[in-house]
C-alpha cells in the first residue's frame, strides 16, 4: 500500500512534471524560427514604408492617383465577374460596346481572386493598401531565402531581402504599380533552376513543375515581369554557359527536360489566359508604348529620382530631362554601391555563383538602357545597344527597358549580402570596420524618403455618390452611363475606373481609360485628348466642304472610340472647340448615346475631372446633350438621359 515514491515518474499537480507527463499548452505552440521573424521584419519595413495611408486606409492610398486607381479597379473587377457570371478576362463594363481584353493591361488576376475576401469585406481600396503591403514583404522574403543559401549568416540574407521592400526599385514602384511589385515568385524560381543546375541528377519532373507552376503564377500576377523574367534569366544561363562552358555542357540535357517539364505545366495553368490575350476579342496588335521612352538615363545610375532621403534638390531638374520621368527613373545604385560591387567581382571573381550573378546584372542593366543610350536626356541614336532587337521582336516590343531595373537590384540585393556576409560578420577586426562602414553608406545613399505621401488626404477620392449607400444604388443594376471625366487627360481622370468598382459595378460606362482595341488594331488606351494636343491635325476639322485630309468625322488617334461623342469629349478636355468633330456634333453624339443606351450621365467633382477652363464647356456641352440642366447629387452632378 505505500505511497508513491519520488522514483515513479508522475508528478504530482502542483510539483513538476516528470519526464513522461504530457506537454503543457506553452509547449505546444511552434515557436516563430528565424524565417517568420524574417517575414515579420520585412512586414514591418513595408508598413513603415506605407504608413500615412494606414490612419484613413478606406480612402487613401500611398503614391499619388492614375495608375493606383487602375490597379484598385482591377481588384475589385474579378470578384464581380466571376460572383455575376461573367467573363473575367472581357471587362464588358468599360469602353463600350466592345470592352476591354483585360489581358492587355496588367489586371491581376490572380491577385484579384487572393484579395477577394478583403475587397468584399472592405473594399477595393483597403484590399490594394493590404495587398501592397502583403507584397512588398513577400518580395523581401522570397529573396530573402533565396540569398540564405548562399550566406553564413542570416543577417547578411535579410539585408539583401530589405533592399527588394526599400530598394531605388519598390520604393519608387509603391508609389503608382503594384503591378511591378508582383515578383515574389522570381526569386523562387531562381532557387529551383540553381538546383538543377548544381544537381542536374535531381529529378527533371519535380523541378520542372516547380519551375513552370512559379512561372505560371508570375504570368497570372504580372504579365510583364514573366517576361523580363524568361530574358534576365535566360541571360543568366547564357552566361554561365559562356563562362562554365564544360559544366553547362554535362547538364544541357537535364535542363532541357525539365525546362520542357516546365514548359508544360506553364501552357496548362496559363495558357488559357494567354491565349485569350493573343486570340480573343479585343486583342491590340499595335505598340501599347514607345519603346524607346521608358528606358534607364545613364545619368539616373549615380543621380536618384528624388525618391530617395539624400536626394539633393538639384536632382529634381536633372530627373525631369530623363524621357521616362520619376516614375521610370528607378535605376539608381549610387556611386557606394557601384564601387563596393567593382570590388566585391574583382575580389571574389573565383566564386562561380558570385560572378555568374555580377555579369547577369550587368547584362540586366543594359537591357534597361533600351535600344539607344539616353544620357541626361539626350539620346546616342547612332550606336544601338541590345535593346533594339527587342523593339524589333513582335511579342517583345511592348516591354518598357526601364523596368529591367528590377533585376539590377535583385543581382545588387545578392552582392550587399555577400559583401555584408564576408567583410562584415565574418572577418577581421579590420575588415569588419571597413565593411561596416561601406555597409552603412550604401544604405544611407538608397535609404528612401519614407514615408511615402498618402493619396485622398483632406479631399475625399470619391464621391459620395458612388460610396456604399449612395445614390448611385438609386440606379438599376447595370445601368450604362457616361461618366465623366470621359478619357485620359490626366492621372486625375482615371478616377471614374476606381468610382466604378466602388460602386460594386453599378454602372457601366461608355469610355475607360484602359486599353483597348482601336478601329486600326492599335491600343487606343494612351490618353487621347493629350495626343489631340500633341497632334491636332489629326482631329477632324469642321471644314464643311470636306476638302482635304482633314475631312473624316473619326480618327483613330484623336478619338478612341470611333464615335462623334468621344471625339467631342476629348476635344472639351482639351480645351479645344467640338468644331473640330464636324458639324452637328449634338445630334450625332445624342445619336452614339442612344446606340449605346446611355440612360445616365454623370460629371464628377472638380478636384478629379478638368480644370475650370475646361468645366463650364463640358457642362454646357451635357446639358445640351440631355435638354435639361443636371442635379447636384452627393458630390456630382447628374443628368437622366432618356436617348
Amino acid at each position: 500500500m505505500g505511497g508513491q515514491g519520488p522514483g515513479t515518474g508522475v508528478g504530482t499537480v502542483d510539483g513538476p512534471a516528470g519526464p513522461n507527463a504530457a506537454p503543457s499548452w506553452r509547449s505546444r505552440i511552434p515557436r516563430p524560427g528565424p524565417r517568420l521573424w524574417a517575414f515579420a521584419g520585412f512586414l514591418l519595413a513595408a508598413l513603415a514604408l506605407t504608413f500615412p495611408a494606414w490612419r484613413n486606409p478606406a480612402m487613401e492610398w500611398p503614391g499619388q492617383a492614375g495608375d493606383p486607381s487602375i490597379s484598385m479597379a482591377f481588384l475589385g473587377w474579378y470578384p464581380f465577374a466571376l460572383s455575376h457570371g461573367l467573363n473575367p478576362l472581357l471587362n464588358s463594363y468599360v469602353n463600350l460596346p466592345q470592352g476591354s481584353n483585360m489581358m492587355w493591361n496588367g489586371n491581376m488576376p490572380l491577385l484579384g481572386v487572393v484579395m477577394a475576401p478583403v475587397t468584399a469585406l472592405f473594399g477595393v481600396v483597403v484590399s490594394y493598401n493590404t495587398a501592397l503591403v502583403l507584397v512588398l514583404a513577400l518580395d523581401g522574403w522570397c529573396t530573402f531565402l533565396w540569398l540564405r543559401r548562399h550566406v553564413r549568416h542570416m543577417s547578411a540574407a535579410w539585408l539583401g531581402g530589405l533592399l527588394m521592400v526599400l530598394g531605388p526599385y519598390a520604393s519608387t514602384q509603391a508609389t503608382a504599380h503594384i503591378l511591378l511589385l508582383l515578383f515574389f515568385p522570381v526569386p523562387l524560381m531562381i532557387i529551383a533552376l540553381e538546383t538543377v543546375l548544381r544537381h542536374p541528377e535531381h529529378s527533371s519532373l519535380r523541378w520542372g513543375a516547380v519551375i513552370g507552376l512559379l512561372g505560371a503564377a508570375e504570368a497570372l500576377l504580372s504579365e510583364e515581369i514573366v517576361i523580363l523574367s524568361a530574358i534576365a534569366l535566360g541571360s543568366a544561363v547564357a552566361i554561365s554557359a559562356l563562362v562554365f562552358p564544360r559544366s553547362v555542357r554535362v547538364r544541357v540535357v537535364p535542363l532541357a527536360r525539365t525546362f520542357g517539364v516546365a514548359a508544360l505545366f506553364f501552357v496548362v495553368v496559363a495558357g488559357v489566359p494567354l491565349a485569350y490575350q493573343l486570340l480573343g476579342p479585343g486583342r491590340i496588335t499595335g505598340l501599347v508604348q514607345p519603346p524607346n521612352q521608358f528606358v534607364t538615363d545613364a545619368v539616373n545610375l549615380v543621380v536618384p529620382n528624388g525618391r530617395t532621403a539624400l536626394a539633393p534638390p538639384f536632382t529634381r531638374s536633372l530627373v525631369s530631362q530623363w524621357s521616362g520621368g520619376a516614375l521610370e527613373g528607378d535605376g539608381y545604385v549610387g556611386i557606394p554601391l557601384l564601387a563596393v560591387s567593382l570590388w566585391a567581382f574583382l575580389r571574389w571573381r573565383g566564386d562561380r555563383w558570385f560572378r555568374t550573378v555580377g555579369w547577369a546584372t550587368a547584362a540586366a542593366l543594359v537591357w534597361s538602357l533600351g535600344p539607344h543610350l539616353h544620357i541626361d536626356g539626350f539620346e546616342d541614336a547612332v550606336v544601338p545597344l541590345p535593346g533594339w532587337l527587342l523593339g524589333h521582336l513582335p511579342a517583345l516590343s511592348n516591354l518598357l527597358p526601364s523596368r529591367f531595373a528590377l533585376f539590377v537590384d535583385l543581382g545588387l540585393a545578392a552582392v550587399v549580402a555577400v559583401f555584408a556576409d564576408r567583410t562584415v560578420l565574418h572577418a577581421g577586426r579590420r575588415s569588419r570596420l571597413a565593411g561596416g562602414a561601406c555597409i552603412l553608406l550604401v544604405c544611407a545613399t538608397l535609404a528612401p524618403a519614407m514615408p511615402i505621401a498618402a493619396w485622398g488626404g483632406s479631399t475625399p477620392t470619391t464621391p459620395r455618390y458612388f460610396l456604399s449607400g449612395g445614390d448611385v444604388m438609386r440606379l438599376p443594376a447595370g445601368t450604362t452611363a457616361l461618366v465623366v471625366p470621359f478619357g485620359a487627360y490626366s492621372e486625375l481622370t482615371l478616377a471614374p475606373l476606381l468610382w466604378q468598382a466602388e460602386s460594386d459595378f453599378r454602372v457601366r460606362m461608355v469610355s475607360g481609360a484602359i486599353y483597348m482595341e482601336g478601329p486600326d488594331g492599335m491600343s487606343t488606351g494612351l490618353p487621347s485628348a493629350i495626343q489631340v494636343l500633341q497632334h491636332p491635325w489629326s482631329i477632324p476639322s469642321a471644314n464643311p466642304s470636306g476638302a482635304g485630309p482633314q475631312s473624316t468625322t473619326t480618327s483613330a488617334s484623336a478619338d478612341n472610340h470611333g464615335t462623334t461623342i468621344a471625339c467631342a469629349m476629348d476635344a472639351l478636355e482639351a480645351s479645344l472647340s467640338t468644331a473640330r468633330c464636324g458639324s452637328g456634333v449634338v445630334a450625332r453624339s445624342r445619336a452614339d448615346l442612344t446606340a449605346l443606351g446611355v440612360r445616365v450621365i454623370i460629371m464628377g467633382p472638380l478636384a478629379y475631372g478638368t480644370g475650370s477652363g475646361q468645366r463650364t464647356p463640358i457642362e454646357s456641352f451635357l446639358t445640351e446633350l440631355a435638354g435639361a440642366p443636371p442635379s447636384a447629387d452627393q458630390g456630382v452632378l447628374v443628368w437622366t438621359y432618356g436617348g
